[in-house]
């Protein structure tokens, strides 16, 4: 029975849901929605089939409708493009039909197998919440995501490429965690979730804090002796050097750049052409707004740190993980160094990599019941 059932760890980001599959591979689908329409294509690019997802969503037997996700909503919405922004930062997600949509296409996605028309499978999810609406109302926004998540789902693919694939996956089991503590497993446990020993070692009776840095918020989550501690969240992401270099763009060219084409320009190092013509010292610009949404991210940080009763001395371990890790990665270095720290060379997917490892867990847990409920029901 083990066997048969399958782990999957989810990210539920605000501008990218970041996915583990059964077999650990990394999925990264941009979050965003848009109603499905048909569309007139003589030919189409099928070489990235991420870009290429139109769905038909079935929840519980109720059918949710046809959208389009990621690459695909941004590139047919017609205008009607559904992304979370700044103005989302304190709407949670455990209640939001938009995000259901994108997961329960992320997961049958990681589920998917080569020649294959008719997929069924059992699966044990691992995911997380924003730490802020995790512990809200005494975890109530926990329940309310599990119940809406175990059950069975149904996900047609609609795209040619995709040969009408469907995908009913029975949800069986839900681990939920805090933004950031995930990231922290995924450091710190192996693959079923077992403390590894360097860790145990050297950083009992310790505080370890992980530091959470996505695109709205950020999360930060403390740790000692491997027990939760405390916990709190910034206000502040990747979002706001992105809003103030668009409109800078849009004061000095009169051209409104979308977040995530600016996003992909600045991670990739590429040149960003308005009317044919290279933005002329763009980088140093972007570096410029960076660096100081970054320095008051630290400030708000070690504010915050102070205000929790935690003192920067004491900290005998900080894990950054998050996209704006890597974007502030200079700044929180040159103002943060004295604390020993750890920069995951995989930031992006760390709080996925750990979800996975507390599904895996869950798994091990469930299957272990199983088999005591069954020998001692032999005994009897």
């Amino acid at each position: 029975m083990k066997d048969t059932i399958l782990t999957v760890g989810a990210d539920l980001g605000n501008d990218a849901f970041k996915i583990i599959g059964p077999t650990k591979r990394e999925l990264f689908i941009m979050n965003i929605l848009a109603p499905w329409h048909e569309r007139r294509i003589v030919s189409e690019d099928t070489r990235f089939p991420l870009n290429l997802l139109e769905v038909e969503v079935i929840s519980k037997n109720q059918n949710i409708g046809k959208y389009f996700v990621g690459g695909m909503a941004y590139n047919f919405n017609r205008g009607i493009l559904k992304e979370r922004s700044v103005a989302d930062r304190h709407n949670g997600k455990a209640n939001d039909s938009d995000t259901m949509i994108v997961l329960l296409t992320s997961i049958a996605l990681s589920l998917l197998k080569s020649n294959s028309k008719i997929i069924k499978e059992k699966v044990i999810l691992g995911t997380m919440l924003p730490t802020e609406e995790y512990f809200k109302n005494q975890k109530k926004n926990v329940a309310v995501l599990e119940d809406k998540l175990k059950g069975v789902h149904r996900v047609k693919f609609l795209n040619p490429i995709f040969n009408g694939v469907e995908v009913e996956f029975e949800i069986v089991g839900v681990s939920t965690q805090p933004e950031g503590l995930c990231a922290m497993n995924a450091i710190m446990y192996d693959d079923d979730g077992n403390l590894l020993t360097e860790y145990e070692n050297n950083y009992s009776e310790r505080t370890i804090l992980g530091f959470d840095i996505g695109a709205l918020t950020s999360d930060v989550t403390v740790v000692h002796n491997f027990e939760l501690r405390t916990f709190f969240g910034i206000d502040k992401g990747t979002i706001d050097p992105l809003n103030r270099i668009i409109d800078y763009i849009k004061t000095e060219y009169k051209v409104t750049v979308p977040r995530h084409k600016l996003d992909n320009a600045i991670i990739r190092n590429e040149k960003l052409l308005i009317y044919g013509e290279e933005i002329p010292n763009l980088s140093s610009t972007c570096r410029e707004y960076i660096d100081h949404e970054a320095r008051q991210l630290v400030d708000e940080f070690t504010s915050k740190a102070a205000a929790a009763g935690i003192q920067l001395p004491d900290i005998g371990l900080l894990i950054l993980c998050g996209g704006g890790s890597l974007l502030f990665k200079e700044i929180i270095k040159k103002n943060l160094g004295r604390i020993p720290m750890i920069f995951s060379e995989n930031a992006i997917m760390l709080n996925a990599i750990g979800a996975w490892k507390n599904a895996n867990r869950l798994k091990n847990d469930l299957m272990e019941e199983t088999t005591f409920d069954y020998t001692a029901a032999t005994q009897i």
